[in-house]
């Protein structure tokens, strides 16, 4: 592969994961019910309500689950995945894979997300331990997924290792998904 096409998958990858970023922390805000005031939080709806506004209209949220942004997530995933397969290797991917491709990418995306999500928690509670909007909506994003662990292990004197648990689920999903995947693709 070419650098000029290398370059171009780098800046189309990065392009997609960061819109395919935002999206996914607008639905999950909605999902969790974070805080709209928090200036973050302003800030994500107003920058993606031109897109989802007439989608959402069509599609209407379902008891929290706002299914045209997840629509609009698993298009780009597979814009994305089409366009970096042109510029690989000339041709396109059968929608077979495309679909089977975009669903395990983001459910990996996903595990990544929640990974770096945890990670920033953990090292803002050590830097900055008092308020700010970007730790409260963190931390609003990361209690659904702290909870349950947080059930099997408690807080121990302030020090919360359940975090811990966390991390290792996350490596736990993402290679089971990596299994899965080969396994599919593999089949396909």
């Amino acid at each position: 592969m070419s650098a000029t096409a290398q370059i171009a998958n780098l800046l189309i990858g990065t392009a997609f994961s960061l819109a395919i970023g935002i999206l996914w922390v607008r639905f999950l805000l909605q999902l969790v019910q974070a805080d709209f005031y928090n200036p973050i939080a302003q800030w994500i709806v107003k920058v993606t309500a031109p897109i989802l506004n007439p989608i959402q209209k069509v599609l209407p949220p379902v008891k929290g689950w706002n299914l045209g942004i997840l629509g609009l997530i698993f298009l780009l995933q597979m814009v994305s995945m089409t366009l970096i397969a042109v510029l690989s290797t000339g041709g396109t991917l059968s929608p077979l894979v495309l679909i089977i491709g975009g669903i395990f990418q983001l459910l990996y995306m996903a595990t990544e997300f929640y990974f770096w999500l945890l990670l920033i928690s953990v090292v803002l509670s050590w830097i900055s331990p008092g308020y700010s909007p970007f730790g409260a909506l963190i931390a609003q994003l990361g209690e659904p997924v702290l909870a349950p662990f947080r059930k099997i292990l408690p807080p121990m004197g302030g020090l919360d290792l359940s975090i811990i648990l966390v991390f290792l689920a996350i490596q736990v999903v993402q290679i089971l998904l990596g299994a899965a995947a080969k396994q599919f693709m593999g089949f396909i």
